[in-house]
């Protein structure tokens, strides 16, 4: 198999969306973000790479709590106006049903199927970014997504970005088991 080199640029990815909030001055805030992953399990962390100037980012640090809402694929306008919205410019903390959980600070959208409210621990600088890493205290999802009292993927229908032609997509069909299909490998098959 021949490979041609890109160089030095963003791989194409497709990557999950979720939407990030934080209060600012007591009021809700949100931006879309697909750069997020888990981080550890026990306990379960999550980093956000976000950029430096996000009015979100300010309300991660001046409460120290955020959530992270995973947005279904119906909801690709609103999530990614909350995207290409500035914080700084407009107000949209009525742009969904916020709510809280035990944190009290951590504002969670209503509409999402699945919410995580997390605890800042630490923000770890780069050049043009910043990676927030928080423990997560709390997962709520919506009764209708589950199958056998697990959370499912297909019912979640996540928002899934893809960084060549900057486009949303629905999760694809399953292709195997994780931690199964493996056993089934034979050099040569």
């Amino acid at each position: 198999m021949t490979k041609k080199e890109l160089g030095m640029i963003m791989p194409p990815f497709a990557l999950p969306v979720c939407i990030a909030g934080a209060n600012i001055d007591g009021r809700p805030n949100y931006c879309t973000l697909a750069w997020f992953t888990m981080i550890d399990d026990i306990p379960p962390i999550i980093g956000l790479v976000m950029a430096k100037e996000r009015r979100t980012k300010d309300g991660i640090l001046e409460n120290c709590t955020f959530s992270v809402n995973i947005p279904s694929a119906q909801m690709a306008a609103v999530t990614d106006y909350v995207g290409i919205t500035s914080g700084h410019e407009t107000d949209k903390s009525e742009v969904f049903e916020s709510f809280y959980g035990k944190l009290g600070t951590a504002p969670m959208i209503e509409e999402c199927p699945l919410t995580m409210e997390c605890e800042l621990l630490k923000t770890i600088e780069f050049e043009t970014t910043d990676m927030v890493l928080g423990k997560i205290v709390g997962v709520y999802a919506e009764e209708g997504v589950f199958k056998e009292n697990t959370p499912d993927a297909g019912r979640l229908d996540p928002l899934m970005y893809l960084s060549v032609g900057s486009t949303y997509h629905r999760l694809g069909e399953m292709v195997a088991e994780a931690f199964k299909v493996g056993k089934t490998y034979r050099r040569g098959n």
